[in-house]
């Protein structure tokens, strides 16, 4: 009914509501720098008004929720953006490191060792006889091949430290996996009686938008407010309060390169955004250079070694190796059943050496074929005898039972340049035996074969380049790798900052705003006392009648 009393209870919920609204304001003032906080709102209605006397009076004003302004599609952009950036970050981190490796800015490094090997070479032909020349030579060879041992170390490192970041990025995704799992149940539990869970949900956004640097995530909310997190494209990490674990194993394949298991499926070429996707792309061209770097040392120990062998020294020796054999490698598939095992891995000739990669390949356990993998021929097939040796090629290796005779698909992989770069040495250590000559008659001063061996620094004995062509080639695409890299990061930076400052302008806190609202809430408050202290001098004047 209107009354006094009910003109003092209006004005109580005036108090009140205004109350709780200073109290959300000074929440946003509070949080205004805040990571990923969300402006809130009290959202104010008028309470049930009540019929007295024919008409209908108000009762008050109550607080109906705590709005948050929250744009889903806006904040999917944005961490969509973020993991864009992120991994080209961290792609840009890597191929500079790997750009690095294969500078000559110091007029040390492969190139200029190169061109310092051959021009002692030079020097020799032009005094074959000379014993400090020869020594020279020796010197520059071991410079040279010491640069292929550092350069090889040092990728091989940079492979550990890639699975190392790998390891450490997928500890992290289980992590947020964790932690949203846990924040979804607690809005679950708030939001189930109609409260916004607003800061719980700033938290998890926080979250998700940190998961999504690592690695390119989709979500779905559904009805009581939990999210499900898929990755990869489709692999669940999280389905309300259940947590799925992301896992990392040892690629037999390829073993510089850690698989990421979802669910027990490899992911690696799923993840497309994140840093686990700049980390894996480094590492794809780190693989490349690598891959090049050994084919140009095998190829240089080849035509050497052929070239070399054909000559005399100043001692008559002949038929003598330069640089010392590389090892082969050898490999059986990750998807072998049998039993067989490959061993006795040697280079029978050189000459003979295509430098390509081979598969032996079993169509059942007595027979096999082996495929060239840069051409794709079949080069050789046999009846298969366990201990006996293989020469394909002018590579010779030997498959054997060991637990077991080789079963019908099993494979194994061979490679000579796999370790070219990090097995070359330099196998002659006496200068006398360098055969400059073409015959033990012109000994001492025949300089044919040491020309012949010049020559080679300009015969396209690498994929149809030079040696120094080729190197200039792996140097030249590593420095287009991280321009782009560079030019990809300030693109999705600016992209990034503009959507941020889209995302402040609709949900962050200006503190411009927030001070007006609490000047007009101060005095609705000072409005809403001054009804309660006039209504208790109304209640004074009418206990004062007599």
């Amino acid at each position: 009914m209107a009354s006094l009393n009910s003109v003092l209870d209006i004005a109580k919920t005036a108090l009140l509501t205004t109350e709780k609204a200073i109290n959300v304001t000074s929440h946003n003032i509070a949080n205004a720098n805040t990571p990923g906080y969300t402006r809130q709102e009290a959202v104010l209605e008028p309470q049930e008004p009540v019929m007295f006397g024919g008409l209908m009076f108000g009762t008050g004003v109550k607080v109906v929720d705590v709005k948050r302004y929250y744009q889903n599609f806006q904040t999917v952009q944005l961490r969509d953006s973020y993991s864009s950036l992120s991994g080209y970050q961290s792609l840009e981190e890597l191929v500079k490191k790997l750009e690095g490796k294969f500078n000559d800015f110091s007029g040390s490094g492969l190139s200029s060792s190169l061109n310092a090997f051959f021009n002692s070479i030079s020097d020799i032909s032009n005094s074959p006889s000379s014993y400090g020349e020869r020594s020279n030579l020796l010197s520059n060879a071991s410079v040279l091949a010491q640069r292929f041992n550092d350069i090889d170390s040092s990728i091989r490192l940079d492979f550990s430290n890639i699975n190392n970041e790998i390891t450490s990025n997928v500890y992290r995704i289980n992590n947020y996996a964790s932690q949203i799992a846990d924040l979804n149940k607690q809005i679950a539990t708030v939001e189930i009686s109609g409260t916004s869970a607003n800061d719980l949900r700033d938290q998890r956004d926080v979250l998700l938008e940190g998961l999504s640097k690592i690695v390119n995530i989709t979500t779905v909310e559904n009805a009581t407010g939990q999210v499900d997190v898929s990755i990869a494209g489709g692999f669940a990490l999280v389905a309300g309060y259940k947590t799925f674990a992301v896992e990392t194993e040892v690629n037999n394949d390829n073993p510089n390169v850690l698989n990421i298991k979802s669910s027990g499926t490899v992911i690696n070429s799923r993840i497309t955004g994140g840093s686990l996707k700049g980390i894996l792309d480094g590492a794809g061209y780190y693989q490349k250079a690598h891959d090049k770097l050994n084919l140009l040392a095998a190829s240089l120990t080849k035509e050497m070694n052929v070239q070399h062998a054909a000559g005399y020294g100043l001692d008559g020796s002949t038929g003598l190796n330069f640089f010392s054999p590389q090892s082969i490698y050898s490999a059986p598939s990750s998807f072998n059943t049998g039993g067989a095992v490959i061993s006795g891995n040697s280079i029978t000739d050189f000459s003979q050496l295509t430098l390509d990669d081979y598969d032996v390949r079993f169509a059942s356990p007595a027979a096999y074929t082996i495929v060239n993998k840069g051409t794709g021929a079949v080069v050789a097939s046999g009846a298969y005898t366990s201990g006996s040796p293989i020469t394909v090629d002018g590579i010779s290796f030997t498959i054997s039972d060991n637990s077991g005779a080789p079963a019908t698909g099993d494979s194994f992989t061979i490679s000579v340049t796999k370790n070219a770069a990090r097995d070359l040495s330099v196998a002659i250590t006496d200068p006398n035996k360098i055969a400059a000559a073409s015959t033990a008659a012109g000994v001492p001063g025949d300089n044919t074969n040491a020309l012949a061996m010049v020559g080679l620094k300009n015969s396209p004995a690498t994929k149809g380049s030079t040696f120094l062509d080729y190197y200039n080639g792996i140097v030249s695409d590593i420095g287009v790798v991280a321009n782009e890299a560079s030019s990809n990061v300030q693109a999705r930076k600016s992209v990034a900052e503009q959507l941020q400052t889209a995302r402040d302008s609709a949900s962050g806190v200006s503190m411009e705003e927030e001070a007006v609202n609490l000047v007009r809430l101060q005095r609705a408050y000072q409005a809403a006392a001054k009804v309660v202290a006039t209504v208790d001098q109304m209640f004074d004047e009418l206990l004062s009648i007599r």
